[in-house]
């Protein structure tokens, strides 16, 4: 089987070695777990193995999100260089639509060769429809044109909480091909951030409720740990 390497340190060993090419991946999680810190990775570390990447941003400018992972990541001072050279792209629709982004990012293999796709996020979308079969129907259709694309990709989905026991199952948690689900959990006076791999189509993984850091070198999961 063919695998894509996230090079998030951990999260490859968890992954069996890497997620099955041309999958499609949920990031799912509440406020501050680092579902962009993750995607941004991601990419970051697909460029740097010459994988170009594309990261279609629904909510922020491309000025925000590198002057943010600049500060999150101070490691990657080389993103706008690896810009210039198109291994990677921060693109922005003009509007919340699903067909849009699809075509962005075909556009993007096409020009560019991209390997890797983060979509961050599909609740901006979501937001958009008037009902949830409509918005449930036109996922069904984006994931099928998304599969037949030479690239594998993150999305990453806003949950109403960062807590595990309060998270509630979502459309995303069924038709994705895989879902990656980060917590940001409190216990007495902390705060941990966690992070357990839910499903992975075509692939063994760990299914171990594991801590991990956001640090300056890049996100350090510590497979085999206890949370607490």
């Amino acid at each position: 089987m063919d695998r894509v390497m996230t090079g998030i340190q951990g999260l490859d060993e968890m992954l069996n070695g890497g997620i099955p090419a041309k999958r499609h991946i949920a990031v799912y999680g509440g406020p501050g777990c680092g579902k962009t810190s993750l995607c941004f990775e991601y990419l970051y570390r697909g460029a740097k193995l010459g994988e170009p990447g594309v990261y279609v941003s629904l909510e922020e400018t491309t000025d925000d999100i590198v002057e943010n992972m600049g500060s999150t990541f101070p490691m990657i001072n080389d993103v706008k260089d690896l810009m210039d050279e198109k291994k990677i792209e921060i693109l922005k629709p003009d509007k919340l639509d699903l067909e849009e982004v699809a075509g962005i990012i075909e556009n993007s293999i096409t020009e560019n060769g991209v390997k890797r796709a983060v979509i961050d996020s599909s609740t901006m979308i979501r937001m958009a429809f008037k009902s949830e079969i409509e918005y449930r129907q036109t996922l069904f259709e984006f994931l099928s044109l998304l599969r037949g694309l030479d690239c594998t990709s993150l999305t990453t989905v806003e949950a109403t909480t960062a807590s595990r026991d309060e998270m509630k199952y979502d459309i995303e948690h069924f038709v994705m091909d895989g879902i990656i689900n980060l917590y940001n959990i409190g216990k007495e006076d902390r705060r941990i951030r966690a992070l357990e791999i839910m499903k992975m189509r075509g692939t063994a993984h760990s299914r171990d409720l594991v801590p991990f850091k956001v640090t300056p070198s890049g996100i350090k999961v510590y497979v085999g740990e206890k949370v607490f």
